[in-house]
Parts: C-alpha cells; structure tokens; sequence
C-alpha cells in the first residue's frame, strides 16, 4: 500500500509541474495586413511597427518552446527513472 501511495504521489507531482508549464509559450498572433493600397500607404509605418514586433514575438515564441522541450525532456527522464524503480519493486514483491 505504501508503494502505491508513493507512486500516486509522484504521478501528482509530475502531472503538477507539467501542467504549470504547459501552455506558457504561446503563439503571438500574425499582424493584419490590408490589402487596399490606399490603406497600406496611410498606415504603413503602423504596418511596419507590427511586422517587426509580430516577428520578434515569433522569435520569442520559438525559443520558449525550445526551452519548454529541454525541461519536458528533462522530466520525462526522470520519470523513466522513477518508473524503473517502481517496476524493480514490483518484481520484488512478486518473488
């Protein structure tokens, strides 16, 4: 019964940590871009200002997701070593 508390607890854990990161990068949303001439001339430094934040944010979006594939990476590890260990103990119940 302990083992099995254990195991739940670091099953919560995980899902915990998981959940605080899932969902902290997101996707900056594409500029609007008019397609009236007239409209690009008028508000084309606007247009400009958005495009060039529009990609820095993609920028920042892609290295947040890199960052976020390290540490998921990282704890999917751990969690095989956890996992690992728990399957030895089984084995050694059974026996």
């Amino acid at each position: 019964m302990a083992l099995l508390k254990q195991t739940w607890a670091i099953m919560i854990v995980l899902s915990w940590s998981s959940a605080a990161i899932a969902g902290s990068c997101l996707p900056p949303a594409p500029p609007w871009m008019p397609t009236n001439a007239d409209d690009v001339w008028a508000y084309a430094d606007l247009l400009r200002r958005d495009a060039e934040t529009y990609f820095t944010e993609v920028e920042r979006y892609f290295r947040c997701q890199d960052l976020e594939r390290r540490e998921i990476f990282e704890q999917a590890r751990v969690a095989s070593e956890d996992y690992a260990r728990v399957l030895e103990l089984l084995d050694d119940v059974r026996k």
